[in-house]
């Protein structure tokens, strides 16, 4: 009897380290790595698409399967002045990147937020199964993109003057790496297409920025003038620009102070003046 006390201890000994090293083992075995985070988010500067990257590879399931799709995020706005119509996700299975394209209503400024974040817990999950915590977010705000962006003009719209020089619709790609191309048609259908680059700064006048046209084909020129972009649905732009160099006689640029019609001091009225409508 006198032995019972230490048997118990060590039987209880024995049961309690074959549990650790039962538990420790199961560990090994489950162990599922590091969970899945947002490392870096990006908006690219039309404000068209973000680019949301993963500290690794992931899925849409904890199989290693699966690409992420819409389901798997939540998208929103706040702040400044335009707003998120809808958005679409691009994906494919085993990728840490996904891009997402956004539709924005109205005109963005810069100050409106993006913030990007799983739409549940476990809605991404990595190559060994481990899914994202619902807390996961990244947040980037838009771009002030100014006339970035495809537009197009015709009928009453296309400036007096072009109308005079026989065009009667174009087609205008300012790009986000300050690139553009311009197609200009003609009632037959003749198309000739400027392309060259183009820098804009928004003016002290609210509402109206300045831009400089630095054209390289069909021959080198740079043209200078305003815009104005106005909130409806589509963005309506008007925009007046002048050629500078090689200089023209009589001719000088428009400015935002003088405003809208205000070429060589406002001797052809509006007649410069092109209006444009923005499609996607």
């Amino acid at each position: 009897m006198k032995n019972t006390p230490f048997k118990l201890i060590a039987l209880m000994l024995g049961i309690t380290m074959s549990a650790i090293s039962f538990t420790s083992c199961s560990d090994d075995d489950d162990d599922k790595g590091e969970a899945p985070s947002i490392a870096d988010f990006t908006i690219a500067a039309d404000n068209e698409t973000a680019t949301v990257v993963f500290n690794q590879a992931v899925y849409k399931e904890d199989d290693k399967s699966g690409a992420l799709d819409k389901a798997a995020f939540t998208v929103a706005i706040t702040g400044g002045k335009a707003t998120l119509g809808d958005y679409a996700v691009t994906h494919t299975a085993g990728s840490n990147e996904v891009t997402i394209d956004l539709t924005i209503n109205g005109i963005a400024t810069g100050d409106e937020v993006v913030t990007v974040k799983p739409a549940t817990v476990n809605a991404v999950y990595s190559a060994l199964g481990m899914g994202i915590a619902a807390s996961e977010s990244k947040s980037a705000n838009l771009n002030d993109v100014g006339l970035i962006g495809k537009w197009y003009s015709s009928g009453s719209n296309v400036a007096i003057l072009l109308i005079a020089a026989g065009i009667d619709s174009v087609y205008a790609d300012f790009k986000g790496d300050n690139s553009y191309l311009v197609e200009s048609f003609t009632p037959d259908g003749s198309k000739t297409t400027l392309i060259g680059t183009f820098t804009q700064k928004r003016s002290a006048v609210s509402g109206i920025w300045n831009i400089t046209v630095n054209q390289s084909s069909p021959s080198a020129l740079v043209s200078e003038g305003i815009f104005q972009i106005m909130d409806q649905s589509p963005l309506l732009m008007k925009y007046e620009i002048a050629q500078t160099d090689p200089a023209i006689v009589g001719v000088t640029p428009p400015t935002a102070a003088a405003g809208f019609g205000s070429t060589s001091g406002g001797v052809y009225s509006d007649m410069n003046v092109q209006t444009y409508l923005k499609y996607n």
